[in-house]
């Protein structure tokens, strides 16, 4: 239920990035409401969107250019048309050197039909836990079903013992009695600085591949592996979201063997909890 606002808090971020990396102070200060404040890290506060223009303005004056990546690390509603998001901003020099980088809190609230920035915080930057990260991908978690043609295929998604990895247990019925079982980990990948698949099944097949994002919040896997027999498959997953219960996955550029194959796209939906049973007195 929470994907068009996630979509919106992304589409916000990407407009103030293209503000940002043209070092428009005005516009910027636009995507603020007009009693926003804006405390940064050393705890100097900067009141109001007149003022918040003028600070912009000095820094884009002082400050080379440079590119902008923000990461959103959680989106949560706490109240009807306002939300707190929490991130880390990274500036980068045209060269590609890290210039700064710095973790913040901002609370949006929707204005006349738009979400406004109506407060920034700057914190003391500390390096997220795979945990926090994987907050991202929580949209997974629970019992998904998937029926196509000639199968049927039942994922668990849930937290591992750990916490620091999201872990799938799935199970591939055919129409010819044929089950596959196999297990699909999630997890942080430091040094890509993406997330990371680990596929296995019980044929002695195994596949993996890393998670990236566009612009309007739909993620893709590119996969590659091998199944039991040594022969190299790839393709690349992608989620969109179909209501607060639904998912349809696209598999393309799909190959097996050094062969290419057709798109396939499914929609999988999520199954209700399993009733919870009383014993009588």
């Amino acid at each position: 239920k929470d994907d068009p606002l996630k979509a919106a808090v992304q589409q916000a971020m990407s407009n103030y990035i293209a503000l940002f990396e043209k070092k428009d102070a005005t516009k910027i200060s636009e995507l603020f409401t007009s009693e926003a404040e804006y405390i940064d890290s050393d705890g100097y506060v900067f009141h109001g969107r007149k003022v918040i223009e003028q600070e912009y303005a000095l820094f884009f004056e002082m400050a080379e250019p440079s590119k902008l990546k923000i990461e959103l690390l959680s989106i949560r509603p706490i109240a009807e048309n306002v939300l707190v998001q929490d991130g880390i901003s990274t500036r980068f020099s045209d060269k590609g050197d890290l210039l700064t980088s710095i973790r913040y809190t901002a609370t949006l609230v929707k204005t006349d039909g738009k979400w406004l920035l109506a407060s920034i915080r700057e914190l003391d930057l500390q390096d997220p836990t795979p945990h926090s990260r994987l907050s991202a991908l929580t949209w997974l978690l629970g019992d998904w079903k998937e029926e196509a043609t000639g199968t049927s295929t039942n994922t668990s998604w849930n937290w591992s013992d750990d916490g620091q990895f999201l872990v799938a247990e799935f199970v591939i019925d055919s129409a010819g009695g044929t089950a596959v079982k196999g297990t699909h980990r999630v997890g942080w990948d430091a040094e890509a600085a993406q997330f990371r698949s680990w596929i296995f099944d019980s044929m002695g097949g195994s596949s993996g591949g890393l998670w990236s994002a566009d612009a309007s919040g739909i993620w893709s896997v590119d996969i590659s592996g091998v199944n039991a027999s040594g022969v190299r498959f790839s393709g690349v997953l992608s989620y969109h979201s179909d209501g607060a219960d639904g998912l349809v996955i696209s598999q393309e550029n799909r190959t097996f063997g050094g062969q290419a194959l057709p798109n396939v796209t499914n929609r999988i939906v999520r199954q209700p909890p399993k009733p919870q049973f009383q014993a009588s007195h």
